[in-house]
């Protein structure tokens, strides 16, 4: 029994928490997957336009840039204290592990609230026309990553909260903060997409 798998009595043995373990290769191949259904829908978004003599069309507002500009700020500062709940479990830290999650957590959920505020102000819906169903199908697509996000860190909150984790036992959190960290990523060219290149191509 090698170092790895050697365990003291009532203890879980110990699991690699990085490249090794099955489980980091999933998330990985999940975010394969989801980038391609991401780029897919950009490309939808030109591929609609290329034919309209104006995008949006003639009629429709160009979005407001305030509240997307600072929902997009919010959830990229929801990744540094996920950062920092990682960094903490591997030092062994429960008090950055804890904090930083709920944090995390705030900070996604005042992105969505804002999302929530911006899109109930929209002069157009999902069935008004090809702009408005491709704009809400990026928005709902991102902010369902959102909500599963939120409700899968609660899991991982609710368990660093009651000792679960720790040096040795770290491995759902780094696997929550890789996928936080995408889900964030992965914004930044949806937003350039949905509220600058209105802007750009007029």
């Amino acid at each position: 029994m090698n170092a790895e798998t050697r365990f003291d009595a009532g203890e879980l043995p110990r699991l690699p928490a990085d490249y090794r373990a099955p489980l980091w290769w999933g998330i990985v191949g999940l975010i394969l997957v989801e980038s391609v259904v991401f780029a897919t829908l950009i490309t939808s978004y030109f591929y609609l336009g290329i034919d309209q003599p104006e995008w949006p069309p003639a009629g429709t507002k160009t979005p407001d840039l305030v509240k997307p500009t600072l929902g997009t700020l919010v959830l990229m500062a929801s990744s540094l204290p996920m950062h920092w709940a990682d960094r903490g479990i591997t030092r062994g830290n429960q008090t950055a592990l804890r904090w930083g999650l709920l944090l995390s957590i705030a900070l996604a959920v005042t992105f969505l609230v804002l999302k929530y505020i911006e899109y109930s102000e929209m002069g157009y819906r999902w069935y008004t026309h090809s702009y408005g169903s491709i704009s809400w199908t990026i928005i709902g697509f991102h902010s369902t990553h959102v909500v599963a996000l939120i409700l899968k860190t609660v899991v991982v909150s609710a368990l660093a909260w009651i000792g679960y984790f720790s040096e040795r036992r770290s491995l759902a959190v780094k696997v929550n903060g890789i996928y936080w960290h995408f889900v964030v990523a992965v914004w930044i060219p949806l937003y350039a997409t949905l509220y600058w290149m209105p802007r750009v191509l007029k």
